[in-house]
């Protein structure tokens, strides 16, 4: 099973807490995996940095040797069956949250996050938290 890393964890690795870069090392890298959707919050919050050409190496230096999962047409059908479930529940989230959640979901992973109060919200969806 792959452990899809969201944003929040890719960018404690990146900043180098232990705990992080502790699940992260001990594992071969084609069990770690990210989605496209990270890959663009990683790279906006590089473009919008004042080291932009630092952090968007250090980014690209990790991200090449990952997994970069696609949201697809499964992923789609995910996404609206969860948002629908959600939205009758009252307890809706971001879009592309829910669309991360969606990937993950489609690819039998797990979600690796820190904001597990938030997407603990979604069906179907495993997650853990590897910075506590």
């Amino acid at each position: 099973m792959k452990y899809i890393i969201d944003s929040d964890i890719l960018i404690y690795f990146l900043k180098g807490q232990a705990k992080v870069v502790e699940h992260i090392t001990k594992l071969e890298t084609d069990e770690i995996a990210t989605t496209i959707i990270n890959h663009t919050e990683l790279l906006f919050g590089a473009f919008n940095s004042e080291k932009k050409k630092q952090n968007l190496e250090l980014i690209e230096n990790f991200l090449d040797k990952v997994q970069i999962l696609a949201f697809c047409k499964d992923s789609s059908y995910i996404f609206a069956e969860q948002k629908a479930l959600l939205k009758k529940q009252g307890k809706i989230i971001a879009d592309m949250d829910l669309m991360i959640a969606s990937i993950a979901i489609q690819n039998h992973g797990i979600l690796v996050t820190n904001n597990t109060k938030h997407f603990d919200r979604i069906n179907k969806l495993k997650i853990e938290n590897w910075s506590t």
